[in-house]
């Protein structure tokens, strides 16, 4: 974790711990005042405090400075710790730092590190920086990429492409395909092109299908619409059923009447019917005057 985030994490916590304090409306003014010393605070009356209070005070910002060096934040008191606080300290504070530098962060500090370990760190620099300009990201800084780096990053780049241009994506550049590529590249647009006619969707370009994928097509077509005929769907289009399909919802329709009639639920049209059907109705009851 770098100094920085620290520093924000430990301001947060403490403007938490006050502000649940204040709204408690329990904690005394000598109380805020005694945690405001505590922690360091313009706010801090010591004029408040008792003698044991002061003590406590004392030991609370002695233990918040060791934190402060062993975290390597510019608050860091050197003068105030013992030997072996000095000690502890500067033993976390390197080995903070090196954290720091492994994981690329700006708050490392290169001259602080062994011949080793800059070795170590470059090294880790370096695999960062290829695994970025590999991923395409703005933090990749080809100028420090080896010669086997940058045929990689190049392959990636070319991969990267190929696959824009295979989904159909915006970002496909076909000047940069091969020939072999392009004709992979064709191949899949047409039986995107096809599937999309298939299923009804956009885009599709009838002008791209062989004669086997418009049959498919129009067979789908057909059954989409006869489905939604017998949904009864808003999009049907009677007229592009065949006379057998027009029949058959004819029939179907005709048997949802008869059943609405008879037993007086849904939408019932009596003219619809057969006179053997209708004297086979209950009696319709008067209307309501």
């Amino acid at each position: 974790m770098s100094t920085g985030t620290r520093n924000v994490l430990r301001f947060l916590v403490a403007a938490f711990v006050l502000s649940q304090a204040s709204g408690a409306g329990q904690t005394s003014t000598h109380d805020r005042n005694l945690a405001a010393c505590k922690d360091g605070w313009s706010l801090c009356d010591r004029a408040m405090l008792s003698g044991s209070e002061l003590t406590e005070v004392e030991a609370a910002r002695h233990s918040k400075n060791i934190d402060d060096c062993r975290s390597g934040l510019p608050s860091c008191d050197q003068s105030q710790l013992t030997p072996s606080e000095a000690n502890s300290a500067a033993v976390a504070s390197y080995q903070l730092n090196l954290s720091d530098c492994k994981l690329g962060l700006q708050s490392c500090d290169h001259t602080r590190l062994s011949r080793r370990e800059a070795i170590a760190v470059s090294a880790g620099e370096q695999e960062r920086n290829r695994s970025d300009c590999i991923d395409d990201l703005s933090s990749c800084d080809t100028s420090q990429l080896t010669p086997a780096q940058r045929i990689q990053v190049i392959q990636a780049a070319q991969q990267r492409n190929l696959g824009n241009c295979e989904n159909g994506w915006d970002l496909c550049d076909q000047s940069k395909l091969t020939p072999s590529e392009f004709r992979l590249v064709q191949t899949f647009e047409r039986q995107r092109n096809a599937n999309n006619c298939r299923s009804g969707g956009e885009p599709c370009d009838h002008s791209k299908l062989s004669a086997a994928e418009m049959k498919q097509v129009l067979a789908m077509k057909r059954q989409r619409n006869l489905q939604s005929c017998t949904d009864g769907e808003a999009s049907c289009h009677f007229s592009d059923l065949s006379k057998a399909e027009t029949a058959a919802l004819q029939t179907k329709d005709h048997q949802r009447n008869l059943k609405a009639c008879a037993e007086g639920i849904g939408y019932c049209d009596r003219s619809l019917l057969t006179e053997v059907e209708l004297r086979s109705l209950p009696a319709e009851p008067p209307a309501k005057k």
